[in-house]
């Protein structure tokens, strides 16, 4: 019989890839023949004992993740958080007479933080509910810091500053031609966006660059 840990992943590879303690128990519950009384606290221990966001993390494998920190009761399958992929072009070009051909790439920061967000949110945009489909197996979204990371701004690196977004809306953001709602925002269980971010965005980047 498996274990409780590799039906916990199989649980968490059916919910997408997150879900909160509820859809867990909902997914695992069902692939045990037999639950003793206490199997909700034994599903909860083993993903603290396997995951380095805990407390209770004993040093084996790092499996899970907290989604927006421990308390938020939302967890991931942390080999299930892939990095972007690099465009298919990022380093293409040739040189013609008398023309250099040059690619400008906005920053994408795929930190590890990023990708729990997009996977929590299944690469659905936060604004408009897109996800780009790559191939049958994968989607695609970005993750927009509201509050830009460098300076002048020197926003945070946190889940309450980041957006999932698709590249356009990504663009639209980054280049301050939309403003911010929180309220008319798609929202996933374990991440909000904080409103000191939106005001600040609203404030400091809608219009600034044109």
């Amino acid at each position: 019989m498996a274990t409780w840990t590799e039906d916990i992943v199989d649980g968490l590879r059916a919910l997408g890839g997150t879900g909160t303690l509820s859809d867990i128990y909902s997914a695992v519950g069902p692939l045990r023949p037999t639950l003793p009384e206490s199997w909700r606290d034994i599903i909860r221990r083993n993903i603290q004992d396997r995951s380095s966001d805990s407390a209770g993390y004993r040093g084996a494998q790092d499996l899970f993740f907290s989604v927006s920190g421990l308390g938020a009761g939302v967890w991931g399958l942390r080999s299930l958080a892939i990095s972007t992929p690099d465009a298919i072009d990022k380093d293409a070009g040739s040189e013609a007479p008398g023309r250099t051909p040059q690619l400008i790439y906005r920053v994408l920061r795929d930190t590890e933080l990023a990708r729990q967000l997009k996977l929590l949110h299944r690469d659905q945009c936060q604004l408009c509910g897109l996800a780009l489909r790559l191939s049958s197996a994968r989607t695609y979204s970005e993750a927009h810091h509201v509050v830009p990371l460098g300076a002048p701004h020197h926003g945070p690196d946190t889940a309450e500053n980041i957006l999932v977004l698709c590249p356009n809306h990504h663009a639209l953001c980054d280049y301050g031609a939309i403003a911010l709602d929180v309220a008319s925002l798609r929202q996933a269980s374990g991440h909000r966006l904080a409103e000191s971010s939106v005001e600040y965005h609203n404030t400091h980047i809608v219009g600034a660059r044109f």
